[in-house]
């Protein structure tokens, strides 16, 4: 069986971690520095992080020099998320040295731009799809966009490598991830998924593993004590 890539969540707001529930940006919890964060997330062995910018992905700010610090102090691989949504965002998120770059769904409304940058960087970059009862929405404006799988058409086409597949719906809820919706897009494209929200015992990783995905990010679940890091480690690479 192949592994499974946790990528444990650091979102920012205002310079400190916190959590969100159902992709909302009021429903925020703050945590503590992100330093610390990353700092434990290291000691306690993970492999990667998946960093956002949740003030860049809302458009009430950004935490740019603050990332870049992180992402520049990191031993460990970063995921940068967050804004990244044009021509100057995906300049600066290149910057970095971040090993991947996710370009949110609210870039799809530019399409032909999203092609277009994939074509030039298709090994660094990801495509989020945050899906909402099985349609494409933009988090931070809420704006539909459309049929994931019209895109992720598109997109294969351009080389997307990819997907970070979130159900917005399932986000923060610890209610479990959505297995129908990741099924129906395993089934619709040869790249590479990493699943997204609701994560919240050892057995959705199990589950997630031998579904054959590519990783998982889990955010809340960590925080609030329902899985322990060392274990989900185990769970995902032995």
């Amino acid at each position: 069986m192949s592994i499974l890539e946790l990528l444990p969540a650091i979102d920012i707001k205002n310079g400190k971690s916190v959590r969100l529930k159902q992709a909302q940006l009021d429903s925020a919890e703050q945590h503590e520095s992100p330093g610390v964060v990353l700092s434990d997330f290291v000691a306690k062995g993970a492999k990667w992080i998946h960093l956002v910018d949740l003030d860049a992905a809302f458009k009430s700010g950004s935490n740019s020099d603050l990332i870049q610090n992180l992402i520049a102090a990191s031993p460990i691989k970063v995921q940068l998320s967050g804004g990244i949504t044009n021509e100057d965002s995906i300049q600066k998120a290149l910057s970095t040295k971040a090993d991947r770059i996710n370009i949110a769904t609210a870039a799809l409304q530019n399409v032909d731009w999203v092609v277009k940058v994939i074509k030039s960087n298709h090994e660094r970059l990801t495509i989020g799809l945050d899906i909402d009862d099985g349609v494409l929405v933009a988090r931070g404006s809420g704006e539909v966009i459309g049929d994931p799988f019209e895109y992720i058409k598109t997109l294969d086409k351009a080389g997307c490598k990819r997907y970070v597949v979130t159900d917005n719906s399932t986000d923060g809820e610890l209610n479990g991830p959505n297995l129908d919706l990741l099924d129906k897009v395993l089934k619709s494209t040869k790249s590479l998924i990493i699943a997204s929200g609701g994560i919240s015992k050892l057995s959705d990783l199990k589950d997630l593993r031998e579904m054959g995905l590519d990783g998982v990010i889990v955010g809340k679940a960590l925080y609030v004590g329902a899985i322990d890091i060392s274990a989900a480690i185990k769970t995902c690479y032995q």
